[in-house]
């Protein structure tokens, strides 16, 4: 699949929206930003939607998926985390219920996931807000 991502920088630690299309890319950003124990990236298919999130702090991990302009889900947590997080979300640390916080391995195979075969179905429970 043909992605397009985007992603925290980890030189300035500012969400740069320039997006770029390698998914080696991606692996180096993704292991770069989780060495330095936070951040968030962007990753989607050939077209504008669907859209996957993922934003972290140390090993709390929250996954968002965009389907249209006007639609956001949040990918329900299998089991729920022992307490709420903050995870960075863009250039901001926001505040998740146990429910939505995932393991940062797990949110990563999401990620994978999504970038094989473009279905964000196959994660689990979307709770759309």
């Amino acid at each position: 699949m043909n992605i397009s991502w985007s992603a925290t920088s980890p030189t300035t630690g500012k969400f740069a929206s320039v997006e770029r299309s390698d998914f080696a890319g991606l692996i180096e950003q993704f292991d770069e930003l989780r060495a330095q124990g936070r951040g968030y990236l962007e990753v989607r298919g050939g077209t504008a939607f669907p859209v996957l999130t993922l934003g972290f702090a140390g090993s709390a991990a929250v996954v968002h998926l965009m389907t249209d302009e006007d639609a956001m889900s949040l990918l329900a947590a299998d089991e729920p985390a022992d307490a709420d997080a903050e995870v960075l979300m863009l250039d901001d640390p926001v505040d998740f219920t146990a429910d939505f916080i995932l393991n940062l391995e797990r949110a990563w195979l999401v990620v994978e996931e999504f970038v094989r075969t473009g279905d964000p179905g196959r994660a689990g429970k979307w709770r759309e807000f």
